[in-house]
């Protein structure tokens, strides 16, 4: 059994990087640095730090707020915009065939391109 060794580092037996010696190029140096601070001081900037980390979540997730409220408008108006459309076809296909019984015509070719280019 002392064969068996567990890897806990995820980088194999031979490995030679040891948690000192891995750094976060986020981090800023005088960050983790080994200052001499009061625990006292060290909470309270513990605490200011928790509360900036709360507003900019808050903040985040308003802004995700209102960008699914944005997109849910837009949808919205898309909807409208595709209804009247049809309303409007209808209209012309009616138009059409009421032409097409008085005037005795044999039928119509016709199209409809919206803004975008792309027929319905």
């Amino acid at each position: 059994m002392d064969d068996l060794m567990i890897d806990t580092n995820g980088l194999g037996d031979n490995s030679d990087i040891e948690g000192d010696d891995i750094r976060c190029d986020n981090i800023a140096e005088k960050d983790v640095s080994d200052e001499e601070i009061d625990a006292e001081d060290l909470e309270r900037r513990m605490w200011k730090d928790r509360i900036k980390l709360k507003r900019i979540k808050e903040k985040q997730k308003i802004l995700a707020q209102q960008a699914a409220e944005k997109q849910k408008a837009k949808q919205t108006s898309d909807q409208a915009r595709r209804k009247k459309m049809s309303r409007a076809q209808d209209g012309i296909l009616k138009y059409m065939l009421k032409l097409m019984e008085v005037c005795k015509a044999r039928g119509f070719v016709y199209g409809i391109v919206p803004e975008k280019g792309k027929p319905p």
